[in-house]
């Protein structure tokens, strides 16, 4: 797997990489489940069975022990996977039964030297549960949903939302902005939403300079688009605010806020933030970054996911496994370097 996934991003990937560092690529998935086929009963991350635990595991070509286990089949996922950061999306995929050898549980050997045969099942009681629980809507005009910044999916619930904030932005002293398993999309929105907010272009607002697979660098100025997703969202009118937003600003994330969403929320953070607090700690054999903040004006809620500056990604399948992999990196943007893979709460 680890050749095959080298010689995939070597042809797909316009930056020097390898099989390593996949965990900090925000688009890079190894699909390798079988939804159909689940452990029968269910486990917890110490791998305690019962009253017993786990001390080790026999996969289809190897045995390991349990927390070794563990640190390599997280080895082949996306951070956002991390027991860290979502133990809920971990246990539901390491509760499946996996298409690569190394990681496919056959025998469980107990601490009391019990032997469990694994004969995986459709029919399952497991407790464990993919996505976050959304909040039930409020109905007041200062809540603003959205759903998705996907222009082409989700063009009507965009438009609404921010020809609303366009209008009566100043009406307002305070906004509350709902980010419910908005797992990201694209950044035309996000950029029209801050230019509202924060009225004239602030000096942390920087171009984009992205490469491609072919090598190919672009770059443009992102707070002044007018290109076809703009026209494609169909806006009366686009603000001119010369002064900015006064009033306070509530986020309500998720950890499926990644991609655009998180742009959004690290956007909202450089316009509106006193301190950024920026930390990292080691968590199942993995660097994780977190970031909270101080401010008068910006109050988080809840806990976003995160990106990398990737994206555009294509899939290859491999036998039963299906790569999906990235064909474009961010080069510079207003994101400062430091806060790619950054979980804000």
């Amino acid at each position: 797997m680890n050749d095959k996934i080298d010689k995939i991003l070597k042809n797909n990937y316009p930056i020097k990489t390898s099989f390593n560092d996949i965990n900090n690529m925000s688009h890079f998935y190894i699909l390798f489940n079988d939804w159909n086929k689940f452990i029968p009963f269910q486990l917890n991350i110490e791998g305690k069975i019962n009253n017993n635990y786990i001390t080790k595991v026999i996969t289809k070509n190897n045995t390991l022990k349990w927390k070794d286990y563990l640190l390599v089949y997280i080895s082949f996922l996306n951070k956002n996977y991390n027991p860290c950061i979502s133990e809920n999306k971990f246990l539901c995929l390491l509760h499946t039964y996996s298409f690569i050898d190394e990681l496919n549980i056959q025998k469980l050997i107990l601490d009391n030297n019990v032997i469990i045969e694994i004969s995986y099942t459709k029919n399952i009681k497991h407790n464990l549960i993919w996505n976050e629980k959304i909040s039930k809507k409020i109905d007041k005009d200062n809540n603003f949903y959205f759903e998705s910044f996907n222009v082409n999916q989700n063009k009507k619930n965009l438009k609404t939302e921010i020809i609303r904030l366009f209008i009566n932005r100043n009406n307002y002293k305070t906004i509350h902005f709902h980010l419910d398993n908005n797992g990201g999309g694209d950044l035309v929105p996000v950029h029209l939403i801050l230019r509202c907010l924060c009225g004239k272009k602030e000096k942390w607002m920087k171009n984009i300079k992205k490469i491609l697979t072919n090598k190919n660098i672009i770059e443009w100025n992102c707070w002044n688009e007018n290109d076809q997703l703009v026209k494609n969202l169909d806006l009366d009118f686009i603000p001119n605010y010369n002064n900015k937003y006064t009033g306070k600003i509530y986020l309500y994330m998720n950890k499926q806020n990644g991609s655009a969403a998180w742009f959004f929320i690290t956007y909202l953070i450089y316009a509106f933030s006193d301190k950024i607090k920026r930390y990292h700690k080691k968590c199942f054999g993995q660097i994780i970054k977190f970031g909270n903040i101080e401010s008068k004006q910006l109050v988080l809620r809840g806990h976003s996911g995160t990106t990398s500056g990737d994206g555009n990604s294509i899939e290859i399948n491999i036998n039963k496994i299906k790569i999906i992999c990235p064909t474009e990196q961010f080069l510079s943007c207003s994101i400062k370097n430091k806060d790619w893979n950054r979980f804000w709460f």
